[in-house]
């Protein structure tokens, strides 16, 4: 038997019980219900009106600023849409009778003769019913895009299968309304006086059930809010009712049921590894609460907050993600958090704060997003991983500034980041930083755009789970059934979400993300139309239809600071008026817009090299907003090693000689090619590598003097796996704080940083005098060398 107190892997752990699997193929009749809806034609229109679907409850719908609804906002050609239509081929020809095998099997309800359950963790084991969650989702905001009839076929016809397994299970379960895959039972106990373990044996242990049913909760409220399916709701309202039941009476069917659960007892239970993980279960509550005034919801999605634990540390921002203790008294969790558990709980605590105005969730959320973001990111925008040699658990969150040091094998679940880039985008609802947006570009064009493989395949869905960032390392496809599966279903298909925001008042629209797209703001008169082949462009333009004052801001990207012309605005093809724009930040046009009238934004893509956090020598190339990995397999020796200050000139550019364009995104490195992260297919790539600099230089005028570190003797690359990096402690060599000073206007400048440089290393005993003069005399005879 398996090892419960093991932190396994969820992906690994693929069929622990056959709990509510029957046969496939049930003899006698079936219901006319049962047969799956005929194939119509994708390009039947069947968009319900905006105006004629539900009032929107989601993230920032009390906020100081505002989100579209995905009706509101289409994709036009380009990556995303061609990301989106891989998808929605895979959601479309995909049998979704597959999915209510289980949920008919635990109704007692016959099913269509050979129709098979969907696989992975879809098999009867668990976890099932989840997918079928995500499905829901991925159908409705199908449908939501581009109005096609199949995807609302599907969904209405998978809507009211589950209704009538609902119906079905009505007398057969402890409290009314409850509708999953897998018997009532598998959720009940991991509350009291069970309180079950995840993994072990199948009839006293259980995986995630609060996660199961977040996710079919949030499809059906989906299907809902976003088609108008009122039978979606009648079938979430009842889930919610049982929700509030279970969670504050527990289980009244058990013959050693001691009473109402209580505070400490909920506490327990999300504090029991993995058994504990309730996705974003506070969320879909509290938005049902929105939608039905009744108070039981918005209780019941308090019952999910983790107090006395991370809840209570984050609202105190205090980091506990990573603890030296391995576990607390009376808690059952590792002393290194799971990822993906916690993320979705505090999209969920906003929830509450935008209904309830309690400050301490916002906090909560804000201070968490803060401790992930930058400390535990990598390049690519993904969070998690495991040590060199380490056979831990890489969805678990890296001990706090370790990047360089947690690049172990696997790691970056996707499914973490899809719910990152949530958090980013609802936290900027209430607090405008741009920094938030900055990430969520960050995610997206390289993780998101990057899950899904570059093929027609519709066999399964063709999505990655692990995006690894070991050197040589391989994306692997498929992923039928999987949680960054599910959740990837969802990614591409509301790639708009966050391209356009407006404020509460109307009076401004946030431009956030250059993606071929128009809005149509019915309320204001106004339709954008962003024309633009980002991120393969450098550049957009946003044409206006309508007439009136409006205030439109336009996000500078923060990486366009290491760009040599910067972002460039104009309106009607004259240069905006104004002062410069600044990276990270957002550039506000007011004027009264006429019909026609155009925005266009230069904004070119340079070269830039990012250093990881705890070793500033492992390093990522990027382009743009594009992590540019290196192809190829770097064998035994692992990290590439590059040496590049000797190309550079006086203006710092990279790409110059150092990293040169090779083939329209892909670029040459000595002799090594270098692509976007976001095209998807089983090449090996790094997308770290390792900088060896070991003389200072200016251009290929060597100087005989060894780049030193700063620090060089602190215990910089020797981070314990329990420890924190020390702040002062930088590791910079000479080179580095040198260049870091780029562009240089003239010579002289150059020669002013290279002398202040030398005498800070002169004072901190890294440079003897003599090596100073050296380094000064061969500046001052390099002019030709690194003029541009």
């Amino acid at each position: 038997m398996p090892n419960p107190d093991r932190a396994w892997r969820r992906r690994d752990f693929m069929r622990a019980s056959a709990v509510g699997v029957a046969s496939a193929a049930t003899a006698g009749s079936l219901a006319t219900a049962h047969a799956a809806p005929p194939a119509t034609a994708a390009t039947a229109a069947a968009r319900v009106p905006v105006r004629d679907l539900p009032p929107y409850v989601g993230a920032g719908s009390t906020a100081p600023i505002r989100p579209f609804t995905l009706p509101q906002v289409a994709l036009g050609p380009g990556l995303f849409q061609e990301k989106r239509d891989r998808i929605k081929r895979f959601v479309e020809r995909y049998d979704e009778r597959r999915f209510l095998v289980l949920f008919n099997d635990t109704a007692g309800r016959p099913n269509p003769p050979g129709v098979t359950v969907p696989g992975g963790w879809e098999d009867g084991g668990l976890l099932s019913g989840h997918w079928a969650g995500h499905y829901l989702t991925a159908l409705a905001q199908s449908s939501a895009d581009r109005g096609e009839r199949v995807f609302q076929d599907k969904l209405d016809w998978m809507v009211g299968e589950l209704g009538e397994c609902q119906s079905a299970l009505r007398g057969r379960t402890v409290h009314p309304g409850y509708l999953g895959a897998l018997p009532e039972d598998v959720v009940l106990r991991v509350g009291p006086p069970r309180f079950a373990l995840y993994g072990g044996d199948p009839d006293t242990h259980t995986w995630a059930p609060w996660y199961t049913q977040h996710k079919i909760m949030r499809g059906l409220l989906d299907a809902y809010t976003l088609t108008g399916s009122r039978r979606a709701f009648d079938i979430v309202l009842g889930m919610a009712d049982w929700a509030h039941l279970a969670l504050t009476l527990g289980d009244i069917g058990h013959p050693d049921y001691a009473g109402p659960v209580t505070r400490d007892d909920l506490n327990l239970m999300w504090d029991t590894y993995i058994a504990g993980e309730y996705g974003g279960a506070n969320e879909v509550l509290a938005e049902i609460h929105a939608l039905t005034g009744d108070e039981r919801h918005l209780q019941t999605a308090r019952c999910f907050d983790s107090r006395e634990s991370l809840f209570d540390a984050c609202v105190e921002d205090r980091d506990i993600l990573v603890t030296t203790d391995a576990t607390r008294p009376g808690r059952r969790r590792p002393n290194r958090l799971h990822a993906n558990t916690h993320v979705p709980n505090f999209v969920g605590y906003l929830r509450i704060h935008e209904q309830t105005g309690e400050e301490d969730y916002r906090l909560a959320a804000r201070n968490f997003f803060g401790m992930v973001v930058p400390h535990r990111m990598f390049a690519h925008g993904g969070t998690s991983g495991t040590y060199p040699g380490s056979d831990d658990n890489p969805e678990l969150f890296q001990n706090r500034g370790n990047v360089a040091h947690a690049i172990g094998s696997d790691g970056a679940e996707t499914c973490t980041t899809y719910n990152l880039l949530k958090l980013a985008r609802n936290l900027f609802l209430f607090d405008p930083d741009p920094a938030y947006m900055d990430y969520y570009e960050r995610g997206l064009v390289n993780m998101i755009a990057g899950q899904r493989a570059d093929t027609d395949d519709v066999d399964d869905p063709q999505l990655v789970y692990f995006q690894p960032l070991t050197p040589g390392s391989r994306r692997e496809y498929g992923n039928t059934g999987t949680c960054c599966g599910g959740t990837g279903l969802e990614n591409h298909t509301k790639y708009q979400e966050a391209v356009y925001f407006h404020s509460a008042d109307g009076s401004t629209l946030w431009v956030n993300l250059y993606t071929a797209s128009t809005l149509t703001w019915a309320d204001r008169g106004f339709t954008i139309t962003q024309r633009t082949d980002f991120p393969r462009e450098q550049g957009t333009t946003l044409t206006v239809d309508g007439s009136g004052p409006l205030d439109i801001a336009l996000r500078v990207p923060g990486w366009v600071a290491g760009t040599p012309h910067g972002f460039a605005v104009s309106v009607n093809g004259r240069r905006a008026a104004g002062p410069p724009a600044r990276p990270g930040s957002y550039l506000t046009l007011s004027r009264t817009w006429s019909p026609g009238d155009t925005i266009e934004i230069a904004m070119p893509f340079g070269i830039r090299i990012e250093r990881a956090i705890d070793r500033p020598d492992t390093q990522s190339v990027f382009f743009g907003p594009l992590l540019m990995p290196i192809l190829g397999d770097p064998g035994e020796g692992g990290f590439r090693e590059l040496t590049l200050y000797r190309h550079l000139k006086r203006d710092g550019d990279y790409s110059r000689a150092a990293i040169t364009p090779s083939d329209g995104q892909t670029f040459t490195a000595d002799g090594l090619t270098l692509r976007p992260h976001y095209v998807g297919d089983t090449r090996r790539q790094s997308p770290y590598f390792r900088r060896v600099e070991p003389e200072v230089v200016f251009g290929t005028l060597a100087t005989g003097v060894p780049n030193r570190k700063r620090d060089d003797d602190l215990p910089h690359y020797d981070v314990p796996v329990d420890g924190v990096a020390s702040p002062g402690d930088d590791g910079l060599t000479f080179l580095d704080v040198l260049w870091d000073g780029a562009p240089f206007a003239t010579h002289d400048a150059f020669v002013r940083r290279v002398t202040e440089v030398a005498d800070d290393w002169v004072a901190a005993g890294l440079l003897s005098p003599a090596e100073r003069t050296t380094l000064t005399g061969h500046a001052a005879r390099a002019e030709r060398e690194l003029r541009p």
